[in-house]
């Protein structure tokens, strides 16, 4: 190989750091975005007057154009690049966003929603790109590791600094900021971001490592196109074990966290909508924790993609057994603790994506991510709205605590979910995770496998000079 500029090749370790942290800064916002709905819930079900399924809907309104984006998601980023393609649809994100906090009616705060959701689904997967790009194959879980633990930061100021902000101005003018804000990130991109050190007139990070990869993987990742990473995605031997785990761990995850944790411990545990957001800060403080954790773990301690998130996924649906059987009788710093502990061990699926994409060419990585990732969302939507319509199936009736009926302000009854109500929807939870548990028992490791050759076939290395 020739020899590489040493102050080009510093320039390409250096400014990775300005394209990723740039978009690490809007991945918080679409975390942001993706939980927010648990904090407005009660307030929106009563300003629009909908069931509980009607909730459901209304949250999963974000995931399922989010799922079906992305595959498209993936495919822009590949051909596109990932710097247009989420500075576009961040500023689609953003006019949803306001729309959602003028809305009206609850028809039109749906079209809010669903444009939210379509402008924030073409952000990960470019970011996964920019990774794939601009930093080292064994970098890669790690990075994704903090990349959620930003986007868990999002979702943490969506839960007790939200309410705060709530209760001082309203719901609505929280989305009136958050559209704002949205379309200056989505500038701030087009700024900042390129797509690969080529576009800089750099090297390539394999360049400047002294890596040269073996003429017939270069030739096969040239060659290929969108419809021969489709097949190739979907005839991977992990990628369906995969993707039932995806569903299964995703789905819990947003059902809780995203959208009925509040609701439940305010008409079960009888906690304040503060005392409520602030204990499911922890999930995400959780998650901030757990997710960097995996990564490192995978990356360089176990070397491995499959036993940590077995681990996790074991501990996670131990968690989800404790609360079905134990719905009642939690005190905040209990229930603190158990969200902190399911959000760090939940997260360690983000070990996921080096395992299904990290033998692939570095060129397809987007579209097959792309694939993969809508599992995660179909099951965050399907989820929210199953767990909405086991509440409805149950019924609102008049709040009782140690044997006393709960009263508003002006004497009144007030109506909630039953705790059997909410334990129906913990038991959905536990048996979704004990199939998706199952699921990565059947997948094959791939640490260590070069991008474009199969896994666990001899020969798979990187040839170095």
């Amino acid at each position: 190989m020739d020899s590489i500029d040493p102050v080009k090749s510093r320039k390409v370790l250096t400014y990775r750091w300005i394209c990723l942290g740039t978009l690490w800064l809007v991945y918080f916002f679409v975390y942001f975005d993706r939980v927010a709905p648990a904090v407005v819930a009660p307030e929106m079900m009563k300003e629009f007057g909908i069931t509980a399924a009607e909730m459901g809907l209304l949250a999963a309104a974000y995931f399922y154009p989010y799922a079906c984006m992305q595959i498209p998601s993936g495919v822009l980023s590949d051909f596109l690049g990932p710097r247009l393609s989420v500075a576009i649809f961040f500023i689609v994100a953003g006019i949803g966003t306001a729309m959602f906090g003028f809305a009206e009616s609850y028809t039109v705060a749906i079209i809010g929603r669903v444009c939210m959701g379509i402008g924030v689904a073409v952000v990960y997967i470019p970011i996964m790109k920019i990774q794939s790009q601009w930093f080292r194959p064994g970098e890669f879980a790690t990075l994704t590791g903090i990349l959620l633990t930003v986007g868990n930061i999002g979702a943490l100021g969506a839960a007790a600094p939200l309410a705060i902000f709530v209760g001082i101005t309203g719901w609505r003018a929280a989305f009136y900021w958050l559209g704002g804000i949205t379309v200056l990130l989505a500038i701030l991109v087009l700024l900042f971001v390129r797509n690969r050190p080529q576009d800089m007139g750099l090297p390539t990070i394999n360049e400047v490592d002294g890596i040269k990869v073996d003429a017939a993987v270069q030739q096969m990742d040239d060659s290929l196109n969108f419809s021969s990473t489709l097949k190739m995605a979907l005839t991977n031997w992990n990628f369906w074990w995969l993707a039932v785990y995806a569903f299964a761990v995703y789905g819990p995850m947003m059902g809780f966290q995203g959208l009925w944790a509040v609701p439940y411990m305010q008409d079960v545990l009888g906690f304040t909508k503060q005392q409520a957001s602030n204990v499911i800060s922890f999930w995400a403080l959780g998650m901030i924790v757990g997710c960097p954790l995996s990564g490192i773990l995978s990356d360089r301690i176990m070397k491995s993609r499959k036993k940590p998130v077995i681990i996790g996924a074991a501990i996670y649906t131990l968690g989800w057994l404790y609360i079905y059987m134990n719905p009642t009788g939690w005190s905040q710093t209990g229930l603190s603790v158990f969200c902190f502990l399911m959000g760090g061990f939940g997260g360690w699926y983000i070990i996921n994506y080096p395992h299904v994409s990290e033998h692939l060419p570095r060129k397809v990585v987007g579209t097959a991510i792309g694939v993969f990732n809508m599992w995660y969302f179909v099951g965050g939507a399907l989820y929210q709205q199953f767990m909405g319509k086991i509440l409805d199936s149950y019924g609102k009736a008049p709040l009782v605590r140690d044997g006393v009926a709960v009263l508003d302000s002006a004497g009144q009854p007030v109506l909630g979910f039953a705790p059997e109500a909410y334990a129906g929807t913990f038991l959905l939870c536990l048996c979704g995770m004990i199939a998706g548990t199952l699921a990565l028992l059947a997948t094959r490791e791939t640490y260590g496998s070069a991008p474009g050759v199969p896994a666990n076939i001899p020969g798979n290395a990187i040839k170095q000079k």
